[in-house]
């Protein structure tokens, strides 16, 4: 009896961790992500991307071979910073500009998503001092 028991506790346990499941394994469809046009305005020219709205706006411009500044990848300093000059991102996983910052359009490529179509001009760190 006991035995019984400890095994209904065990699939129990184990069929509450799957509550999370992918809607994939749930529905066997991927969910749809949309993806933006970013436009990077760089130093050496302007560099377009497609960007998924759940990657960084920096790793998938390094995915596609554009080399961005960059250091923490983690929103806590200024070297990957940029300003959005059209659309909109979301950054709000970074942790070192201001409010004033960021209303004038100051973006840390590193931890920002896009949310639009938008245009970023890059190397932005000397003009946030």
């Amino acid at each position: 009896m006991f035995r019984a028991l400890l095994l209904a506790a065990i699939v129990a346990s184990a069929s509450a961790f799957n509550a999370g499941a992918s809607a994939f394994r749930r529905t066997g469809v991927a969910p749809s992500v949309n993806m933006y046009a970013v436009t990077l305005k760089t130093p050496s020219g302007d560099m377009k991307i497609d960007c998924p709205e759940d990657t960084y706006i920096l790793d998938k411009a390094e995915e596609d071979g554009i080399d961005l500044p960059y250091s923490c990848r983690a929103g806590a300093c200024s070297t990957c910073c940029g300003k959005v000059t059209a659309g909109t991102i979301d950054q709000s996983d970074q942790s070192f500009l201001d409010d004033g910052q960021m209303s004038e359009g100051f973006v840390l490529t590193c931890v920002a998503y896009p949310t639009s179509d938008c245009t970023i001009e890059t190397h932005k760190e000397e003009d946030l001092f």
